[in-house]
Formats: C-alpha cells, sequence, structure tokens
C-alpha cells in the first residue's frame, strides 16, 4: 500500500474520531450513534485490506512473462483460498472502538460531575478529567495537545516531539494502549476540540480569580 493512501486512510480514520468527538459534546442522540462510525471504520479496514491484497497479487502476477498469464496468477491471488476478512477483529478496528467509549465516557463524565462553585469547593469535576487533560508525559495540564491518529491518545505537542527526538522507537506512552506502532510526528494532529476546553478552562479560572 502507497504511503499516500495509508496517510489518506489515517487522516479518514481522525476525521471520524474528531466528528464523533464534536457529536459526542454538542450533537442529538442520532448523531451520537457510535454503530455509525463503527460502520464506517469497518469500510476503512476493508479498504485496507483491499489494498494490502492488490498488492500481494502484483507481487505475485508481475513475474509471468504474459498478459494472459499475469492476469489469471492476479485473479487467482486475489481471489485465492484464504479465510474471510473481518474487520472488527483488526488491531485497528479495536484501537477505533476503545477510543469511542473513552470520548462517550469522557464527555459523560464530565456533564454528570458537579460545577465548581466560586469559592472553590469542588474540585471533582477536575479530578474526573484530569486524567485526559494532563500529558501522559510530563504528567502536566495540555497547552497545545495533538491527537495521535492511529491509537486516539493525546499528548502535549512539545513533549511528545522531544520524546520522539529522543527516542525514534518511541510507542504510545499511555498505559495499556494496544497500539504497537513507533509515533512519528505524520501521526500527530492538532487535537482542536480538546485545546478548546483547555482554553475554556482557563478563561473560567481567570474569571473566578477575577471574581474574588
Amino acid at each position: 500500500m502507497s504511503d499516500f493512501l495509508r496517510t489518506e486512510l489515517e487522516k479518514a480514520q481522525q476525521c471520524l474520531l474528531e466528528t464523533y468527538e464534536l457529536a459526542a459534546s454538542y450533537g442529538d442522540n442520532e448523531e451520537k450513534d457510535t454503530s455509525k462510525y463503527l460502520l464506517l471504520m469497518e469500510q476503512i479496514c476493508q479498504i485496507r485490506d483491499n489494498c494490502i491484497r492488490n498488492d500481494r497479487a502484483l507481487e505475485m502476477a508481475i513475474a509471468e512473462h504474459t498478459i494472459d498469464s499475469f492476469q489469471i496468477t492476479f485473479q487467482r491471488e486475489i481471489k485465492g483460498p484464504g479465510k474471510k476478512f473481518q474487520a472488527k477483529r483488526t488491531r485497528e478496528y479495536k484501537a477505533f472502538a476503545d477510543r469511542l467509549d473513552e470520548i462517550s465516557n469522557s464527555v459523560n463524565t464530565s456533564k454528570e460531575a458537579p460545577s465548581t462553585s466560586k469559592d472553590g469547593a469542588s474540585n471533582e469535576m477536575e479530578m474526573q478529567v484530569q486524567v485526559n487533560l494532563n500529558d501522559p508525559l510530563t504528567k502536566r495540564r495540555m497547552v497545545d495537545p495533538v491527537k495521535n491518529t492511529i491509537c486516539g491518545h493525546t499528548y502535549e505537542k512539545s513533549s511528545i516531539q522531544d520524546a520522539i527526538q529522543i527516542n525514534p522507537m518511541l510507542r504510545c506512552p499511555v498505559a495499556g494502549c494496544g497500539n504497537n506502532q513507533y509515533i512519528t510526528t505524520a501521526h500527530l494532529k492538532p487535537d482542536k476540540a480538546l485545546k478548546l476546553h483547555l482554553q475554556r478552562l482557563i478563561d473560567a479560572d481567570e474569571n473566578g480569580d477575577n471574581d474574588d
């Protein structure tokens, strides 16, 4: 599979996650229905598998010396025996489904948590979303978050870039992440929704200080 197509599929996957994140926060029940996003992810996985099959078939057929034998070999390899592809069993699909659950739980927790009073009597909401707001490397609240398009986890931009420079074979630092791919800068995309949320928290803190 070409690097271009691989990148485009990763972009499509990231777009689905960002769309669901907005829908989970502001959409109606129909827009929050995860089955639609999972179905689209199945299609992305199927496209990826088809491309891999085509590449393998082409490798076998290219050794043939005539057009007819090339076509026969190519079609045989494409339709050859093998287990039917099941997108739901792929690592990418499972990581995507886990990320949807993560987003949904985070949004629901935020909505159910009690609001912080002006005198700072309750910090329960802050504690409940701390894991999502803090960079997994520095453990500090993020300012410029970027999202890993492979597994959906988020990091502070500067800290993850520094970590990649130090260790080019770095995998996702979030505990329990099933993504075994090494992180590259191409995998990192700005998390605009989270950045907006973080800015709102900063504004709320500043307004609270002004009220005091």
